[in-house]
């Protein structure tokens, strides 16, 4: 009794290790994005081809009536002569579950085989070729012997033995690993000039890696740097973001990159924006889609904003002298070109009303172009109220609003007021030293004033 249940656990052993085989040598030789339907075709033919005969097997051997006897003539005899027989019936089972599970095995082996052999290329096939001739001639004597000695119930052992190491070591020649993209090459073109060149390396990298982001965004850049052809480059970054295997992190980069070329080369900040529109439409409520509108906010409204923002810009040295002495920078404007610059400004302060730059030139421009000295001494004060600026932006519009009263509507007690209360605010800036000269001017000014009369 313990030799045939012993023989029953010994064949269980074998029968799950031919299960075993083929289900881990499909996953080796299934590339990765077949893998979920093949193994889910192998669950199916698992279960039809193993667990379903070796339950009728189990079944038609039990002899569950008188008239419906075990099928084994051992299992029969056991019964009938009243003993235990229950130890004869699982070496039995045990058996069929052996002969089945290597015939399956066996099977399921061939078929791996053959379809990967079919699926793989001529080149391939014809180096798995010695993989086959040494399997046979280092493995046709054992499984010659195991068929002399075992028959045809242990034909699924010699198959499985025979093709097993073919499946195992096949998988390296019949779907060799492909090398990651290299653009050197293209690389060393561009740095040479020969863009069309490059653009060949590129597009031949590319014939391998149809998804690879880098490839594509390197061949736009080299559409619309080298080639000058902005459109094309436009195409090629909104197909890449159409493909499915885009991140959105990529997809932003990508945009981004766009922008830039719409900037810099075509001058068009219309089209900027539009292309950062659609990070933020596709990404809503994402970080990339709030970091989108803030470069939207801070791109110009027209390309004539855009010109004057590359071009040089004065800088003020409030050191040097007080503010009464620094002449407008707008000088030169005639009212029709200054009345334009101010609705750019206040198109772009309805963006982002926390423009500093905007503000200041929309209040530079009332006041020295356009004769309102109050409206920009508001915008002033309004930068003056603003949280989170520093010392001597505070003290330099303080000493503006102090000229501007002076110079402007001839408010002197007005300015005199401003300049005390730069003083007593910033004491140790520059524009308190330049304040303190022109209150001891105004003073001067003042007594002399009252000699004369």
């Amino acid at each position: 009794m313990n030799q045939a249940i012993a023989t029953f656990f010994s064949l269980l052993f074998l029968g799950v290790g031919f299960i075993t085989i083929p289900w881990v040598l499909t996953v080796r030789l299934t590339p990765e994005n077949k893998r979920k339907r093949v193994l889910r075709w192998l669950l199916a033919w698992s279960i039809r081809g193993v667990v379903l005969p070796v339950a009728l097997w189990a079944m038609i051997n039990l002899g569950v009536s008188w008239y419906l006897r075990p099928f084994m003539p051992e299992v029969q005899a056991a019964q009938n002569r009243g003993g235990p027989w229950v130890p004869v019936y699982l070496r039995v089972v045990g058996m069929g579950l052996f002969s089945v599970s290597s015939y399956w095995s066996a099977i399921t082996l061939g078929w791996l085989l053959t379809s990967a052999a079919c699926a793989a290329e001529q080149t391939s096939r014809k180096q798995f070729n010695p993989l086959v001739l040494t399997c046979l001639l280092g493995l046709g004597i054992p499984v010659g012997i195991i068929l002399l000695f075992g028959g045809l119930p242990a034909a699924g052992l010699a198959g499985t033995l025979l093709l097993a190491p073919m499946v195992g070591y096949g998988r390296d020649i019949l779907q060799p690993r492909k090398l990651p993209p290299m653009y050197t090459r293209a690389v060393a073109r561009i740095k040479f000039g020969k863009y069309s060149e490059a653009e060949s390396e590129i597009i031949k990298e590319l014939e391998n890696w149809e998804d690879d982001f880098e490839g594509w965004l390197m061949l736009a850049e080299l559409y619309a740097n080298h080639f000058n052809d902005l459109g094309e480059a436009e195409r090629t970054i909104i197909e890449l973001c159409e493909q499915p295997t885009v991140t959105a992190s990529q997809m932003a980069v990508a945009l981004h990159r766009l922008a830039e070329w719409q900037l810099k080369l075509a001058q068009d900040p219309v089209a900027a924006r539009r292309v950062l529109q659609i990070v933020c439409d596709r990404l809503k409520g994402t970080h990339l889609a709030r970091m989108a509108q803030l470069r939207i906010n801070q791109l110009p409204a027209s390309a004539v904003e855009l010109r004057e923002q590359q071009t040089a810009q004065t800088i003020r040295l409030p050191a040097l002298g007080d503010q009464l002495d620094i002449p407008p920078e707008t000088t030169g404007l005639d009212r029709n070109k200054a009345a334009k610059l101010a609705n750019a400004c206040v198109e772009q302060l309805k963006q982002n009303p926390d423009n500093v730059a905007a503000r200041e030139k929309l209040a530079r421009i009332f006041v020295e172009c356009l004769d309102k000295a109050l409206p920009g001494i508001e915008q002033i004060t309004l930068l003056l109220e603003m949280p989170d600026r520093s010392d001597s932006e505070r003290a330099g519009w303080l000493g503006l609003i102090a000229s501007w009263h002076i110079k402007y509507r001839q408010d002197v007690e007005a300015g005199r007021q401003y300049l005390e209360r730069l003083v007593e605010e910033f004491p140790a800036s520059a524009q308190a030293f330049a304040a303190r000269r022109r209150l001891e001017l105004l003073d001067r000014q003042l007594k002399h004033r009252r000699q004369r009369t």
